[in-house]
């Protein structure tokens, strides 16, 4: 039976820290050997030095293929979870991907819309295209009500109030400037109808979001405890728009 594949994050540097911590293994391993006849320290030395920095790159390699592969699933739907869902949501998707939200979120609306929108970077997941998020909302029969548009979160072509709830994972922190980040925020909170709520899961700068659903008057504003998710701090923060 066939399963939906939705990626893994960051490939290259997960590709990367798996050769480099083999090749550190390797060549401790073969200084080792090769210098083994020796009274120096050198080569007892030298083995330390790269079999533990390689087994540190190969575990924190591990983690990251981990978070793609299934950390992440469960804290995507506890912060789905959370929302009040009545079942015909108009929702939005922010940074989709290959469609993991977008596809749990149809779950929720079974008689609403999903739009994912993306602008599909293979550099933060590995074959990030349109096309797989179609075949994976296919897959988990979720096709009839879920969509895949081409989108950038910094310019967003929707008009205000058309979303009753809009949610995101691991995209917003690609926006290089604090300001441009928070910017991208309050554009979305914009596409939210009154009573709708948005939903933002990601590393590192949910207090900045917290900060700006306050500023903006979001109610009933909580954050998720912290997680580890790719070995930096991971949380989810909703807002409600009255």
């Amino acid at each position: 039976m066939k399963t939906a594949d939705y990626g893994i994050d960051k490939p290259e540097r997960v590709r990367a820290l798996a050769m480099v911590g083999l090749v550190l293994i390797g060549t401790g391993l073969a200084q080792f050997i090769a210098l083994q006849g020796t009274v120096e320290i050198w080569p007892e030395l030298i083995l330390s030095i790269c079999l533990w920095i390689g087994v540190l790159l190969l575990v924190v390699g591990g983690v990251m293929l981990w978070s793609s592969m299934s950390g992440k699933f469960g804290l995507a739907w506890k912060m789905l979870e959370e929302m009040k869902w009545r079942g015909r949501e108009r929702v939005l998707d922010v940074g989709c991907g290959r469609g993991l939200l977008t596809i749990m979120a149809a779950r929720k609306a079974p008689f609403g819309e999903v739009v994912g929108i993306d602008i599909w970077s293979q550099e933060q997941l590995s074959e990030n295209t349109k096309e797989a998020a179609t075949e994976n909302a296919e897959t988990e029969r979720v096709l009839d009500r879920v969509r895949f548009e081409d989108g950038d979160a910094t310019d967003l072509k929707y008009g205000p109030s058309c979303f009753d709830k809009i949610v995101s994972g691991f995209c917003l922190h690609a926006i290089g400037s604090r300001k441009e980040r928070n910017k991208a925020v309050v554009n979305l909170i914009k596409l939210l109808r009154p009573g709708g709520e948005i939903a933002i899961l990601d590393i590192l700068h949910t207090r900045e979001y917290k900060i700006v659903f306050e500023q903006q008057g979001l109610k009933n504003i909580r954050r998720s405890p912290m997680k580890f998710l790719y070995f930096l701090p991971t949380r989810y923060v909703i807002g409600e728009k009255f």
